[in-house]
């Protein structure tokens, strides 16, 4: 159990402590989901909606709340004895002068003394600090037992291991063939399994953006954070190099004397090299739109578009006109997600596809 008031770090504290869980939100889950959860948080929530539900807002005795407060810690023992507890402090203000409310706040606190008096570890988080209200031997080795499987796993091994854990948990769903390790990098990135939904590729884009590679391609990023995610020893191996304009000076002053965006500047800087190229842009929707209509004008033709920028001016309207082009290879992230590190991280899948 992790309790303590409102707003005090209660829920990062637990996700932090475990990371691995599957987690309800008590205000809004199934009742039923509390015998099958990893975790629930804003347990107390959960307890007003379950005493709300039986009573159908009847008085009771204090005989029959002990008698509904015991149902419910039992079931939970019973039924879901490995679960962890994130709930609220709620009795520490005034009494509500409301029937049900006063009867809520007695189960609850009935619930949460049963419950701590069988959990195996009980927490109090103030500001963010934990203390240790209960600690168990059986606790203890579960904790130890953690840390000694943390420390053994090697960094290649943490990442195998996280893959399997996507492919498993990605069991069922449709990913067109060949997209596949694009996707589960995506995963692997942001831990946001959407973008198996997502990433729209176009017809032979990863055959293209793997040939232009090998052929030596340029990859011309939005941002210096792209720049620096990408692996440019695999992209050197094959002639090719990582390019950002956007701390150019040239570039700054332009975009101040035309009264524009330095993205969209770098843009037209980029059109104007030579040899096969690959854009990358998870950032800047004004670099995306101008991008468009340097191909529609037929001054660049890329290799490959990745569009993966992030956020909610223009994001979307951006993305869609990368999608309308029919001539230009592309990956995109449909929507309002993505980021530099998306960017990165397809550029750094495509080059260990080559591998």
């Amino acid at each position: 159990m992790v309790i303590g008031g409102a707003y005090q770090g209660k829920l990062a504290y637990a996700k932090e402590e475990y990371p691995s869980l599957l987690w309800v939100d008590g205000k809004v889950c199934a009742l039923k989901e509390i015998e099958s959860c990893g975790g629930i948080y804003s347990f107390e929530a959960y307890i007003r909606r379950w005493f709300k539900e039986k009573t159908k807002n009847r008085a009771l005795s204090s005989q029959v709340m002990e008698e509904y407060a015991k149902e419910l810690s039992e079931e939970m023992i019973h039924k879901n004895p490995g679960v962890v507890i994130v709930c609220r402090e709620i009795g520490c203000g005034l009494v509500p002068v409301d029937e049900f409310e006063r009867g809520y706040r007695e189960v609850a606190g009935r619930i949460c003394v049963r419950l701590a008096r069988y959990a195996d570890h009980v927490e109090r988080i103030v500001c963010g600090i934990p203390t240790v209200i209960k600690d168990t031997e059986k606790a203890k080795n579960i904790a130890d037992t953690k840390r000694a499987a943390m420390e053994i796993l090697r960094p290649e091994e943490i990442e195998k291991k996280s893959f399997e854990m996507i492919s498993k948990e990605l069991k069922g769903i449709f990913l067109t063939p060949g997209t596949e390790p694009i996707v589960k990098r995506c995963i692997h990135t942001s831990a946001d399994f959407e973008y198996a939904q997502n990433l729209i590729f176009s017809e032979g884009a990863v055959d293209a953006a793997k040939k232009a590679i090998q052929n030596g391609a340029k990859v011309v990023t939005d941002t210096q954070m792209g720049k620096a995610g990408i692996n440019k020893k695999r992209l050197e191996k094959y002639g090719g190099e990582v390019l950002c304009f956007m701390s150019d000076p040239d570039v700054a002053e332009t975009a101040k004397a035309q009264g524009r965006t330095r993205a969209a500047v770098s843009m037209d800087k980029a059109a104007k090299l030579t040899g096969p190229l690959i854009f990358a842009i998870g950032n800047a929707p004004t670099a995306l739109i101008r991008l468009y209509e340097l191909i529609r004008e037929g001054r660049v033709r890329p290799e490959l578009v990745i569009g993966v920028p992030v956020g909610f001016v223009n994001v979307v309207q951006s993305k869609e006109l990368i999608l309308a082009l029919t001539d230009t290879p592309y990956i995109v992230a449909r929507g309002r997600k993505g980021g530099s590190n998306i960017a990165a991280c397809i550029c750094n899948a495509l080059l260990y596809m080559l591998d």
